[in-house]
């Protein structure tokens, strides 16, 4: 099964809001929320919890839609996902990354030959 990848290389597919509206009760989004706000801050709601990945038009999770800096330039350069950009393994990319080697296994893959 092929797996929708954001620009940084995380699966959407493994996030709770990815398609919530379809996979999940509205207790089971606010429950999401809660602990979103808990582990993240915020006053998530369970609407809030909704996204149709990170490189697709459409609604997204909260801090993807205004507070992800990956995304933001991901959306800026055009480009499927950060491992098609000129700037791979910038400064911003590389340090996330550092902390989630399965996100940066996903960019690898789809790296240009």
């Amino acid at each position: 099964m092929a797996i929708d990848i954001a620009y940084c290389g995380l699966d959407c597919g493994a996030c709770p809001a990815f398609h919530a509206d379809e996979r999940l009760t509205m207790d089971e989004r606010a429950a999401v929320a809660v602990k979103w706000n808990a582990e993240f801050g915020g006053t998530h709601t369970a609407a809030d919890i909704n996204c149709v990945g990170c490189t697709h038009e459409g609604r997204h999770a909260p801090y993807c839609e205004s507070g992800c800096e990956i995304r933001t330039c991901g959306m800026a350069k055009h480009g499927a996902t950060c491992a098609e950009c000129a700037d791979y393994g910038c400064d911003m990319l590389a340090g996330f990354l550092a902390n989630v080697p399965d996100a940066k296994a996903n960019l690898e893959a789809r790296r240009p030959s």
